[in-house]
């Protein structure tokens, strides 16, 4: 999916927020960011939801499964620690399109938004 206009993202972390923002702005979109309550309203018409998985791990999960079966094409891209291989497999298992790395957050959020962006193994 090339050029995301509007992005969702589900964390607290400002860091993570920086990065997906800047990564989002270089396609020319928007970054929105949203707790489970508000992600579950405001994932209808995004183009992808990020999710981070570092922090409220369970519930964050659960917004997964949600928005999978609320919409079984929606790009769904998790990311947690580097290590975290069975937090991974779980996104996996409910439903995300991805679960990457913290380190290739911004690499995933570059190539799906059409912006060139090196490939390596956290992307």
């Amino acid at each position: 999916m090339a050029g995301l206009r509007r992005v969702l993202l589900v964390s607290d972390d400002l860091m993570f927020q920086s990065q997906l923002s800047a990564a989002v702005r270089s396609g020319g979109g928007t970054l929105d960011t949203a707790r489970r309550e508000l992600a579950l309203e405001n994932a209808p018409g995004a183009d992808a939801v990020f999710v981070d998985l570092n922090t409220e791990t369970a519930d964050r999960l659960g917004v997964i499964a949600e928005l999978r079966e609320r919409d079984p094409r929606q790009t769904i891209v998790a990311f947690c620690h580097h290590g975290e291989d069975e937090t991974r497999r779980a996104a996996m298992r409910v439903g995300a399109s991805s679960c990457v790395t913290n380190g290739g957050l911004q690499a995933v959020a570059l190539r799906l938004a059409g912006v060139a962006a090196p490939l390596g193994p956290q992307g």
